[in-house]
């Protein structure tokens, strides 16, 4: 979800997606992923959470005069066409900002509906931006906005199973802490890295919950509007591919973080396109 040069979105999942847009919505993407990757440098990179939040501080204030017609940063700028063109509206921007900032809070997540806060944040948001580029014409608005919602739970609940191990790196649970509890386990087994049992029952529940996001975000889209949409399926083909890899190999996500091949990710957007034209 960002833009930077195109090494870097090479690199990412989004980028197969990507390639199959148009040049103008390529260019509106890329300067949503440029954006979305700057605020979630500002909470990752290292130095100071005091420093992070003046600099959140000054991009909400920053989209305000973005959307006033007045921007000061070349971001901020780079989005102009694409919010004229496409009518990103503002309140995703924002978004994206609120949940970036629960990172730098250390919080930690009791139920799946305060995680499902932190998610709309720091990924709906971004399906928001990118939904309006992507173009709809069948689907109700809300429900669009619902599907992109509830993708951006799948792709980020898929990212949360994959980096429980790096997360652990830099001091962050994602997991609900009412969840691990249920499981048997817990945050102190868990910091230990200790995969037993109650490990992979606790990884199973998230794992049926991300499926059934993406099968819910599905059920959603009025089927006219799926071959706008293709560059979202082929991003969540390859995300619950990915997933169904993590369970393949036993939740093995402690000490590794999962990735696929270069020639499965193709097969994933090819059956994309099978799906999103019927196929």
């Amino acid at each position: 979800m960002t833009s930077v040069p195109p090494r870097a979105e090479k690199k990412s999942n989004f980028f197969l997606g990507f390639l199959l847009l148009p040049k103008p919505k390529r260019e509106a993407l890329s300067a949503v992923y440029a954006y979305c990757r700057l605020i979630d440098d500002i909470v990752d990179e290292p130095g100071s959470k005091d420093e992070a939040r003046r600099q959140l501080v000054f991009w909400r204030e920053e989209i305000e005069r973005l959307y006033d017609g007045k921007p000061g940063h070349a971001v901020s700028r780079g989005l102009q066409k694409a919010i004229a063109d496409y009518k990103i509206p503002k309140d995703a921007f924002l978004e994206m900002i609120r949940g970036c900032a629960m990172d730098l809070d250390g919080a930690r997540y009791e139920t799946i509906e305060d995680l499902e806060s932190y998610m709309r944040g720091v990924a709906s948001s971004v399906g928001i931006m990118c939904v309006h580029i992507f173009g709809w014409t069948h689907t109700p608005k809300e429900r669009m906005y619902e599907f992109a919602t509830t993708f951006g739970y799948a792709f980020q609940l898929t990212n949360i199973i994959r980096d429980v191990g790096a997360d652990l790196e830099i001091g962050r649970v994602y997991l609900p802490l009412s969840e691990i509890k249920e499981a048997g386990y817990s945050v102190d087994r868990l910091v230990l890295r200790d995969h037993g049992y109650a490990f992979d029952r606790l990884m199973l529940g998230q794992y049926k919950r991300a499926k059934g996001y993406y099968a819910r975000a599905r059920n959603l889209v009025d089927f006219r509007d799926r071959p706008g949409l293709l560059p979202a399926e082929v991003m969540a083909h390859v995300y619950e591919g990915l997933l169904d890899e993590i369970k393949e190999r036993e939740f093995r996500v402690l000490f590794q973080k999962t990735s696929l091949p270069g020639y499965r990710k193709l097969a994933l957007g090819f059956k994309a396109w099978l799906y999103c034209h019927g196929l």
